[in-house]
């Protein structure tokens, strides 16, 4: 994995499009082993990926079903985000704002009862929930994988006991994702840390596909963070498997427009310091054009189809 700032833009300057296409093959490899892995094990019907904001779920969930319908598995991507409360019924944080981090703004009723009719039937009915008005609709999608289907399940408590704790053990693989590595300088000293770049890749995500500016972002992340370190990293290791999302190259594309966002966040947002040393990391990168960024990237998760 290339780490450091001077190597990454040493290739961008090279050859961008063999850049790219030498990190993507490096994620894409892994997500194939991954699905040989389940497919050659028959009793596997649910395969939970968790890992913290920004991390990939998602489009690691899409690919990883991608990879499977190539080994003639038949499934079907679920996402835990579905399952919220509407935002009224949500809990409250101390300061009385609602607790969106928290397992208890999950509707695990109605978790539990999706679990079961997979694992019995292979068929489902699910909510879906719209961020842009905070409510869900009920019965909104359906699955139908039949007895030997695969359910692939994202979302931040994806692999906590309470969300996943009714599936058998033989019945469901653990995976934690995240980015995991920092950038460094050619000293050894942290450019960009996991966190940061997943705040990045967070403030692109949701002003593109949630309507949130990135002071909305900004005032949320302090209780992110906190949701992860309550009720994520201390599953971190009954994962089964874990894999890194960084795709090196991803910190050119974000440049540009990143770093233009400098001037519309007020000094007195919170995290406005973390957002400032993140934007000043940031423009030590070569920019690049996202048209250089395939289709069915995980990074297109975050910038979109631009």
């Amino acid at each position: 994995m290339i780490s450091t700032l001077n190597l990454i833009n040493n290739h961008i300057k090279n050859d961008v499009k063999l850049f790219v296409d030498l990190c993507e093959k490096e994620y894409i490899e892994q997500i194939i082993a991954l699905a040989k892995q389940i497919s050659d094990n028959g009793d596997i019907k649910i395969v939970a990926i968790a890992g913290p904001s920004a991390s990939g779920k998602t489009t690691t969930a899409h690919i990883l079903m991608r990879e499977l319908d190539k080994l003639n598995e038949k499934t079907a991507v679920i996402s835990l985000d579905d399952f919220y409360f509407p935002f009224k019924d949500l809990p409250l944080n101390p300061d009385g704002s609602r607790d969106i981090e928290s397992v208890k703004a999950l509707d695990t009723v109605r978790i539990e009862k999706a679990f079961k009719d997979i694992i019995t039937t292979g068929h489902a009915l699910l909510p879906q929930f719209d961020f842009i008005t905070k409510t869900r609709n009920e019965n909104a999608k359906e699955i139908d994988i039949g007895h030997r289907g695969i359910a692939i399940v994202e979302g931040l408590h994806a692999i906590n006991p309470e969300i996943t704790g009714i599936v058998p053990h033989k019945n469901i693989l653990k995976i934690y994702i995240s980015v995991n590595i920092p950038i460094l300088d050619d000293t050894g000293k942290r450019i960009l840390s996991s966190r940061q770049i997943r705040l990045i890749r967070r403030i692109l995500r949701d002003e593109k596909f949630r309507g949130a500016s990135p002071e909305e972002t900004l005032f949320l992340w302090d209780n992110v963070v906190k949701g992860e370190n309550r009720y994520l990293y201390c599953f971190k290791d009954t994962a089964d498997v874990k894999l890194t999302t960084l795709h090196p190259y991803e910190l050119c594309v974000y440049k540009e427009k990143f770093c233009r966002m400098k001037n519309s966040v007020s000094a007195d947002t919170p995290s406005y310091n973390y957002f400032i040393r993140s934007v000043n990391a940031l423009e030590n990168f070569c920019p690049i054009e996202s048209k250089f960024v395939p289709g069915s990237s995980l990074i297109r998760e975050f910038i979109g189809n631009e």
